[in-house]
């Protein structure tokens, strides 16, 4: 074979080869891309909008089902104005049907007060004076007639103003338009270039010229710039009767006035409860998207699965007869059943709001659960909010700081970004967000409801708190299950102990001598505490605080949980070893606590906490979630004495606990706050929780109550514990069980 032949005879297996590669890569690896791209370009295609799936709740005593998340669906008003013959008719007809008056006036005040701005700016003093003299509020009748006017201008307008041709373009391109200098083309500073079809004389020129810049189609291009003004929006979630008349005046029309006038179904998330258990449920956004709770948590299979129709078209744009039309159908979301209890949910949210305005605290939780299975029955925040109208907690109102308050003003971000807080109070610290205006820095505002975005967040799950008290039952458990103590151990509190630099008070610095260890719990004795976690070393206090479910996320169905914080124990000096008796040190969520305490209930078994009862798909397959032992952390005989111990700490410890009929197992617990490293003291400085459970016998329901710095008294006796009996009282009732005194 010749030196020729041979190179052309390489040069067709190199150039098979690359053809080969190359069509196995568009017709293989790539072929998804490129069949979604034929489809569009020769089917007709159309998305199927699934339904998102509901969220239910149901009253247990008399079984009925309600909905706490569902959709409805409300017309979006359109216009096609290159359809619409006479605009100023079709105006006149649908201003009455479409007019918000106190939504105009929101936006003419934010006018008069741009123009008031403005008017300021100008230096003549008499030409300021006339420019703010004129600036005023609109009446009634003339927002009506502006709104209307706008509308009939809108209508009429046959070509686009301006069209947004590309974002945010790099620095070749903009000189290559600017140095082109193409009559209607304007490129922004940061890049974006837009397009004026009414200041293009020559839209194939312009077309051509942005084509060979952009490396797209002309003839698309062109037609593009013609501006054809075919759609705008006039107005969102109609009501269904507004809709009925405009319907009305569609469908009756002879001489086809409101051609170009047409409505259109959108969904929204729709909660008929409204601030209902909000903080389990959390929101959808504007996107669709699931936020917090069961929304967040189960977003993927509550939005379902769009679907789609497609037929074949011809190059016109129409319906090829004998093709193939295909529909892949929607797929709903799945519908959630929640363990919670309507009724007790209803009752625990009037009361842990009743708790927080009548002992004056930051904020409260309630939880209620069935210890033996793990459900939660309830899940309360107060604040709250409701997840219908969820962007309205930024609502922002005026406020005016005196020269005083202006001290207390901080700047807790940078200069180029300020995050301003006003201390309304020191020791104990109480504040709230405030805002500067930008234009006006003398003008200041907050948030209406005090808390803003804060109320999204469900504190039971993602707020974590040093226990205090309320802790101490399991220390005594781990002791009493290990054989370190009984009930009736003894030892000997006579005051004050001091570990490494730190000396340990009891929380009211009264000690009582020889005392049991039902005694310690009573009393809530931190000396005594210290005592049985020392007969308890690190290892072992360690492997049953971890027993018990503190130091990781309980894995509950909800967005956002929180895993809590304890160091290893090997770290542990000797006082956290005495102080994690007793609550302090260590980090933990309302829901852990609640879930240890429950085991104790339930014969020293722990329980997976659920609040999903089950899911139901679009087709009727149910996916039920059961009770979930996750191990026995103490014997069912600690667990019994523990009952005994506990129900002894609230007939002899807590007379505010206390209830007529019914003996009632628990414990309370008053956690210091600190600032600068320092232990706080006083009303407002603490955070208060109180854990029951009943009957005693058989507990069939545990609960607990948390108040966030009450400022009517730092203990919980006086506080949670209250609001705690309150709880357990409607339980009693609810559950119809006898008195047991």
């Amino acid at each position: 074979m010749s030196p020729r032949l041979k190179i052309a005879t390489i040069f067709i297996f190199l150039i098979t080869g690359i053809i080969t590669v190359r069509l196995f890569q568009l017709q293989v690896i790539s072929h998804g891309y490129y069949h979604d791209i034929a489809q569009k370009e020769h089917s007709g295609f159309t998305e199927l909008p699934a339904r998102r799936g509901e969220i239910l709740i149901e009253d247990k005593n008399s079984g009925e089902v309600f909905k706490l998340a569902t959709n409805t669906t409300l017309n979006l008003l359109y216009a096609d104005p290159y359809l619409i013959e006479n605009p100023d008719l079709v105006a006149k007809t649908l201003t009455p049907l479409i007019f918000d008056l106190e939504q105009e006036k929101e936006l003419d005040t934010e006018r008069m007060e741009t123009e008031t701005d403005t008017a300021y700016e100008i230096e003549d003093e008499l030409t300021r004076e006339e420019a703010l003299s004129k600036i005023a509020l609109k009446t009634d009748t003339e927002l009506f007639e502006d709104f209307q006017d706008n509308l009939k201008d809108e209508l009429g307008e046959k070509t686009r103003s301006q069209i947004l041709l590309a974002e945010e373009v790099d620095q070749e391109t903009i000189t290559e338009l600017t140095t082109t200098d193409l009559d209607g083309i304007l490129v922004t500073e940061n890049g974006d270039v837009y397009a004026m079809p009414p200041e293009i004389n020559d839209k194939g020129d312009v077309a051509k010229a942005l084509a060979e810049i952009f490396q797209v189609d002309a003839e698309t291009l062109e037609s593009t710039l013609e501006g054809t003004n075919r759609y705008i929006v006039l107005k969102r979630k109609l009501e269904p009767e507004i809709s009925s008349q405009i319907q009305d005046l569609i469908d009756n029309d002879p001489d086809d006035n409101f051609l170009g006038i047409g409505m259109i179904e959108e969904y929204y998330r729709y909660y008929p409860e409204g601030e209902l258990a909000s903080q389990v449920l959390g929101y959808v956004n504007y996107a669709g998207v699931g936020q917090y709770g069961i929304e967040g948590f189960f977003n993927s299979s509550l939005t379902g699965k769009k679907g789609y129709f497609t037929s074949q078209i011809d190059g016109t744009g129409n319906q090829i007869t004998v093709g193939d039309s295909v529909i892949d159908p929607a797929e709903d979301g799945d519908n959630i059943m929640l363990t919670l209890d309507r009724t007790i949910q209803l009752e625990v949210e009037k009361l842990i709001q009743k708790g927080v305005e009548n002992y004056q605290a930051e904020s409260g939780q309630v939880i209620v659960m069935d210890p033996e299975t793990g459900e939660i029955l309830a899940m309360a925040n107060y604040p709250t909010y409701d997840p219908n109208i969820y962007g309205d907690v930024y609502d922002l109102t005026e406020i005016e700081l005196t020269d005083e308050q202006f001290q207390y003003v901080y700047n807790m971000g940078t200069e180029e970004e300020p995050t301003y807080w006003l201390y309304t109070h020191v020791d104990p610290d109480e504040r709230i967000r405030i805002f500067q205006d930008e234009d006006d820095p003398e003008t200041w505002y907050s948030y209406e409801n005090f808390y803003g975005p804060e109320v999204y967040k469900n504190k039971t799950i993602q707020a974590i708190y040093e226990p205090g008290s309320v802790f101490k039952p399991v220390a005594m458990s781990a002791a009493i299950n290990a054989g370190e103590v009984t009930p009736n151990s003894t030892h000997y509190c006579g005051g004050p102990i001091q570990v490494d630099e730190f000396e340990i008070h009891t929380f009211n610095d009264e000690y009582h001598g020889t005392e049991t260890m039902t005694e310690v719990l009573v009393h809530s004795c931190n000396i005594g505490m210290s005592y049985v976690a020392e007969l308890l070393g690190r290892s072992l206090f360690a492997s049953y605080i971890e027993g018990f479910g503190f130091g990781t996320r309980t894995d509950i169905q909800l967005d956002g949980e929180e895993s809590g914080y304890i160091e290893y124990y090997e770290d542990w000096a000797d006082s956290e070893l005495v102080t994690h008796a007793f609550g302090q040190g260590i980090a933990v969520t309302p829901l852990q606590m609640i879930t240890a305490i429950a085991a104790i209930a339930n014969d020293g078994v722990l329980m997976q906490p659920y609040v999903v009862k089950y899911t139901e798909s679009s087709d009727g397959t149910k996916t039920e979630y059961e009770p979930e032992i996750i191990r026995q952390v103490v014997t069912k005989e600690t667990a019994d004495t523990m009952v005994a111990m506990l129900t002894a700490v609230i007939e002899q410890g807590i007379p505010t606990a206390v209830l007529d009929d019914h003996y009632v197992a628990g414990k309370s617990g008053t956690a210091q706050t600190y600032k600068w490293g320092k232990a706080l003291t006083g009303p407002g400085t603490t955070i208060t929780s109180f854990i029951g459970f009943g009957p005693i016998d058989d507990p069939q329901f545990i609960i607990l109550t948390k108040l966030d710095y009450p400022k009517t008294s730092e203990w919980c006796t006086a506080t949670a514990a209250p609001v705690g009996k309150e709880v357990l009282d409607f339980l009693y009732d609810y559950y119809n069980i006898p008195p047991d005194k």
